[in-house]
């Protein structure tokens, strides 16, 4: 692993967990904010370095869709029952994807 890749695996790996977390029904509304920016930011950063990277480009489209999807500027609201597949969608995502770095 390079060093460069490094942060990004870290980042995707705790967003991951936090999705995986956010699970939990008795979570205050902070915690969803948080997530939002956290798995936000992941998603972005790992699309501007995967959409130099040959191999992983195809990852920048979904990437990309995740973090328009969770974006707290403009927040997309869902019912939980929407949220809870997508949640641990997007963690099985990033998981996997940490892995392949």
């Amino acid at each position: 692993m390079s060093n460069a890749s490094k942060p990004l695996k870290i980042a995707l790996l705790i967003a991951g967990l936090m999705l995986c977390v956010a699970v939990i029904p008795a979570l205050p509304y902070g915690y969803y904010t948080l997530l939002r920016l956290a798995v936000c930011c992941a998603a972005g950063y790992a699309a501007y370095v995967f959409k130099a990277n040959a191999t992983l480009v195809g990852h920048f489209i979904p990437l990309i869709l995740v973090a328009i999807l969770f974006n707290p500027v403009v927040p997309i609201y869902l019912d939980r029952l929407f949220w809870l597949p997508i949640d641990l969608g997007v963690a099985v995502y990033f998981l996997v994807l940490s892995k392949k770095i």
